[in-house]
């Protein structure tokens, strides 16, 4: 690996690392070395720390990750701390980019640089919907691979968490598309719900439009209304019998 590669502001760990030291360069345009990163890190730490660690950390060969303690000694030495490597995500991105971009500021106002980890998003998540959330859920929100779509419960926990409103995910036309349909989602769910409570025939009730195809939110929203009309009519009927 040559001194001229100058690293990746949002690449992995070692890229980060390099563009750390390729920015950070001293007096003479030198960047410090990696002998004197690893003696700074002996002396910060106060266990032992060689240059072929180092070396190896900055140029991605296969090393174990380093500790905390190390890795803010290493970034102590360019005026840097654990939050400088995290993923900024962006406010005008993709969802899981908008997720990640309120993790960030969410360490920098309330965690002294710490993000929350997916863990601690997950448990809030559970408490708030009373549904099962894990940490790999959360990590695939995060890289916009949720395969079974996104769950409007969740995403309600989600900006309570982090303080803002929902809508904060969906202020763009993609994301307004999803909005669109959590929304119908909810209002079939919803229309579902009247018709278990009313103990209508599901099979009677349920029509899908393009069998085999993925129902758009036009779709589930046309279903929503046909289905709570079949409600009122069997709500109607058991009004008349009683009567």
């Amino acid at each position: 690996m040559e001194d001229e590669d100058r690293g990746d502001p949002r690449g992995n760990l070692a890229q980060k690392l390099r563009y750390l030291r390729w920015t950070q360069r001293g007096l003479g345009n030198q960047m410090l070395s990696f002998e004197d990163i690893a003696t700074g890190v002996t002396r910060a730490t106060g266990r032992q720390c060689g240059e072929t660690y180092i070396k190896k950390l900055f140029t991605g060969q296969p090393a174990r990750h380093p500790d905390q303690e190390r890795l803010e000694a290493i970034l102590t030495q360019f005026g840097k701390t654990l939050a400088d490597l995290e993923d900024r995500g962006d406010p005008q991105g993709t969802f899981g980019q908008r997720l990640q971009h309120l993790r960030y500021q969410y360490g920098q106002e309330r965690g002294n640089g710490k993000l929350p980890t997916l863990e601690q998003i997950a448990e809030h998540v559970r408490d708030y919907t009373g549904r099962s959330c894990r940490d790999e859920y959360i990590r695939q929100l995060l890289n916009d691979r949720e395969p079974h779509g996104l769950a409007k419960d969740k995403i309600e926990a989600l900006a309570a968490f982090f303080e803002v409103s929902p809508a904060f995910f969906f202020d763009d036309e993609k994301s307004r598309a999803d909005q669109r349909k959590l929304e119908a989602q909810d209002a079939l769910l919803g229309a579902l719900q009247e018709l278990r409570e009313v103990g209508g025939d599901f099979a009677a009730a349920f029509r899908q439009p393009n069998p085999g195809q993925a129902m758009s939110p036009q779709d589930m929203l046309q279903l929503a209304t046909e289905i709570r009309a079949y409600v009122d009519a069997l709500r109607e009927q058991g009004s008349e019998t009683k009567a």
